[in-house]
């Protein structure tokens, strides 16, 4: 266990039913940093999030969540003791409306939520201003503001985001990519993020791990992390995912 840590994975193996994606994972995010995971695709950057929250089939190691043992929880569990998780996908509510979704992430409470309604619109403007409108009729970008809202609403300890920028316009990563700056800041959460945007990634993190095959490559400050690693890392990692991926197939 790593001291002072706010999420803590030793030595995690990980996947989906006979499939092992995580090997031998040991990692830990501070109580008060954002760490980016970087890797080419198959990596197993957003399994090492679902696996934080008990979402993959864990073989090996365990994981703490601020110095508790929640490696055999269940994903409810884990969220009401604190972790707030934002999926790839835009998980809403489509037929309900903006506020109502809210209102449906704050489903552990039985405090009132009105400050922090308060607090996630100042946040997402926008999201105020649709308010009353379905979900479903809400952008793309609206959309990952209101999944992020909905994890803030349940005042999580810590926030995992997988890949918030994903078929995103430019200019709304931008918004979303400002909002979790505001969310270190103002709600002083420890943020582990996965994104492929690693320009903008780079410039929010504090740390960076790169993931290679289930494994962590590499790990360090962000400003000590050298373009020539990452490609070389990139590469390493993009290339044996297709060869395995070939091996595969040609075994079928």
């Amino acid at each position: 266990m790593t001291a002072g840590a706010m999420l803590d994975f030793v030595g995690v193996a990980a996947g989906y039913g006979k499939i092992s994606v995580l090997d031998g994972v040991t990692l830990a995010l501070g109580a008060a940093e954002t760490l980016a995971v970087l890797g080419a695709n198959g990596s197993g950057k957003s399994t090492l999030l679902k696996t934080a929250m008990g979402l993959t089939r864990m073989t090996e190691g365990g994981i703490r969540l601020d110095g508790t043992d929640i490696t055999r929880l269940p994903a409810h569990r884990r969220a009401v003791l604190g972790m707030g998780y934002v999926p790839q996908t835009r998980n809403v509510f489509a037929e309900l409306s903006v506020i109502d979704n809210l209102r449906m992430g704050a489903f552990a409470r039985r405090d009132p939520i009105g400050p922090d309604l308060d607090a996630v619109f100042a946040l997402f403007p926008r999201l105020a201003e649709r308010r009353r409108v379905p979900a479903g009729t809400l952008s793309g970008g609206e959309r990952r503001m209101l999944s992020i809202a909905n994890a803030l609403l349940l005042r999580p300890k810590l926030l995992l985001l997988d890949e918030p920028s994903s078929d995103l316009a430019p200019a709304t990563v931008e918004h979303v990519f400002a909002a979790i700056r505001r969310i270190r800041g103002d709600w002083r959460l420890p943020v582990l993020l996965v994104e492929q945007n690693v320009r903008a990634a780079l410039g929010l993190a504090d740390r960076v791990c790169v993931m290679v095959r289930g494994r962590v490559a590499l790990d360090l400050p962000a400003p000590q992390m050298q373009p020539a690693q990452l490609h070389a890392l990139f590469m390493d990692g993009g290339v044996r995912a297709r060869t395995d991926e070939a091996g595969r197939q040609r075994s079928q």
